[in-house]
């Protein structure tokens, strides 16, 4: 990585290094000439070398001295987790509400993980877990780990909405690996080590690596096998847990077939089919002993498909695990979902559902398949955004209103890096990242428009610091955690309170300060009261005249949950859509007027 000092003034910035010579050495360090080239630091530039502002440190590259009380020297247990070494968010009140008796909480010290009396581990299987969550700085639970944990840990099932970045990762990972006790590797001689034995559902393949990251992390020491299914592990899946296109006793007729049949002579087809056994023939199975999976990660497209064309079969699965619920539970993900929950067929199949947003519809359905409706953990005030974010919103006025306040931002600093820029559609993302590209700002784009491997890269580029800004859409806008992401900024405005909450829960995570900035138009008008008030229940301040605005009527609200508003390119090019509107309307109330008068016209001649 450069130096910070050579990414600070990339673009071909001007520096004079004479009249700025003392701030120009916290960012530089003079080498030892004793030390013959090599990069040790003499001990005269040692005090200036570390005394570097840590507001000044974006990239972390600098040596410190540690800063007492200061939450954001500390580090990530990972680029990929929410877990790390600093403190606890705010304490928040739980409510579990559900049939008694109630399940207990745990206690937040890790111990309390594996010696629970509903499900304690051995030493030999504790330990490792213990360890590797200390390794990871993690060192306490949090409530939200308590209160879930302690339900799934009494094979409870449960519904549970926390605020984002509180930790509902580890709080359905960590209790899935003490139920499950061991490694499918060292069942692989019983029944229990067969199938896939847990799975966790969540909308996006982002999201599902980042997590399969979160359980790699919390594994180490066992040999747990965790896979995120993709089209390249499609197959290892599939010989883990077949379904009945793929049962033994069909694979040994087509192994058996007749040296004949693989030798004879078919006639090709138009569509390149040669009509033979072998063609239609599975592949040999690469997991002879039948070896599990011990959690699978999956979107629920790709899992549905697999089990529609009956090549898994999740019988043998005991955990179902829906991240992000009340997105998957939507129309979209809902005929998708319905046969993954079918085939589910294990008498003590055990299912979570979580999400920072829970509408009223959606709690309801999800509760029709949870046993006695299962057990609701609320923490904090439902549906509410995390408390730790500066929320604001800025009149622009038009679409070079939002790019003239997007620059003066940059230039002035008011946007610290890094930071996410959400608008709504594939087309403005790459409008905006072209515009942020052309200005000198080290920006990527990530949108689904995009292929897997090149928003793999976009999003390591911006964990690493390669990237300051990062342009995506709603794909982005879910359980992704970024470290030190300071500034969301909503450039379009959200379609909906949970995209919103959403949104900027990437922001502000684990108790640490954030800051959201939502652009606002006179289109995004009618909407605008459903947001402010938001706001308000988050302890922001909100003008009198936002509360004062006419809510949106029913239709508007199903108009915007179809398809967002119609805008102008990026910048303020191309068609002004709320002008052509407004003109439109205009030209019917002049055409209805002569309408009228016409008719009048008519019958005073008659």
């Amino acid at each position: 990585m450069a130096s910070a000092f050579n990414l600070l003034t990339a673009g071909g910035a001007k520096f004079d290094k004479t009249r700025f010579k003392n701030d120009f050495e916290l960012f530089t360090a003079k080498k030892d000439r004793k030390g013959k080239g090599k990069a040790s630091i003499s001990q005269s530039n040692i005090k200036s070398s570390t005394t570097l502002p840590h507001s000044l440190d974006f990239f972390g590259d600098r040596a410190q001295a540690k800063p007492v009380n200061d939450e954001d020297s500390d580090s990530d247990a990972s680029s990929s987790s929410s877990s790390s070494s600093i403190p606890a968010p705010p304490p928040q009140k739980i409510t579990l509400t559900g049939p008694e008796p109630l399940p207990k909480s745990l206690h937040t010290n890790l111990p309390s993980l594996v010696n629970s009396e509903s499900s304690s581990l051995s030493s030999r299987a504790g330990e490792p877990l213990l360890k590797a969550l200390k390794s990871g700085n993690i060192h306490s639970l949090w409530g939200v780990q308590c209160a879930v944990g302690g339900c799934l840990l009494e094979k409870k099932d449960t519904i549970c909405v926390a605020p984002t970045g509180s930790g509902k990762t580890l709080s359905y990972v960590l209790p899935t690996l003490v139920n499950l006790r061991d490694p499918a590797r060292s069942l692989k001689d019983s029944d229990e080590g067969k199938g896939i034995r847990a799975i966790v559902v969540v909308p996006t393949h982002d999201l599902a690596v980042q997590i399969l990251g979160v359980v790699k992390a919390v594994t180490r020491g066992r040999s747990w096998r965790c896979i995120a299914l993709s089209k390249a592990t499609e197959k290892a899946v599939c010989d883990s847990s077949p379904g009945s296109s793929t049962s033994d006793s069909e694979r040994q007729e087509i192994d058996g077939d007749s040296e004949e049949e693989e030798g004879e002579v078919t006639e090709d087809t138009d569509d390149g089919s040669t009509l033979s056994l072998n063609e239609f023939a599975q592949p040999k199975s690469g997991n002879p002993t039948g070896l599990g999976i011990d959690i699978l990660l999956a979107t629920p497209e790709r899992l549905h498909h697999l089990l529609e064309s009956n090549l898994l079969s999740l019988a043998r699965t005991r955990v179902i695990i829906f991240d992000e619920s009340d997105r998957l539970l939507s129309p979209d993900f809902l005929p998708q979902v319905e046969p993954i929950l079918s085939a589910c067929t294990h008498p003590k199949i055990q299912k979570c559902f979580l999400s920072a947003t829970m509408p009223s519809g959606v709690e309801e359905l999800a509760k029709k398949w949870l046993k006695d409706e299962g057990v609701r953990v609320v923490v904090g005030v439902k549906d509410s955004a995390v408390t730790t974010v500066d929320q604001t919103l800025l009149y622009t006025g038009s679409e070079s209103g939002k790019l003239l306040a997007l620059k003066n931002f940059i230039s002035t600093g008011s946007l610290p890096y890094p930071s996410l820029i959400f608008v709504q559609s594939i087309e403005r993302a790459d409008e905006l990242y072209k515009t942020l590209v052309l200005e000198g700002v080290k920006a990527d784009v990530v949108h689904g428009g995009r292929g897997k491997s090149k928003r793999d890269e976009a999003i390591k580029r911006f964990r690493l610091g390669d990237v300051w800004m990062l342009v995506v859409t709603e794909v982005l806008a879910r359980g992704m955690d970024f470290r030190g992401v300071k500034v969301v900024v909503n450039y379009d405005f959200p379609q909906s309170v949970q995209s919103y909450i959403h949104r900027i829960g990437r922001t502000g995570r684990a108790g640490r300060p954030g800051k959201a900035v939502t652009f606002f138009n006179i289109e995004d008008g009618p909407y605008l009261r459903t947001i402010a008030n938001v706001l308000r229940s988050s302890g922001c301040p909100v003008p009198e005249y936002m509360m004062d605005m006419k809510k949106p009527t029913k239709n508007q609200k199903r108009d915007l949950a179809k398809a967002p508003i119609k805008r102008k390119a990026v910048g303020g090019g191309g068609r002004d859509v709320a002008r052509e509107k407004g003109q439109k309307r205009k030209d019917m109330v002049e055409g209805s007027k002569r309408r009228k008068v016409r008719g009048d016209i008519d019958l005073e001649e008659d």
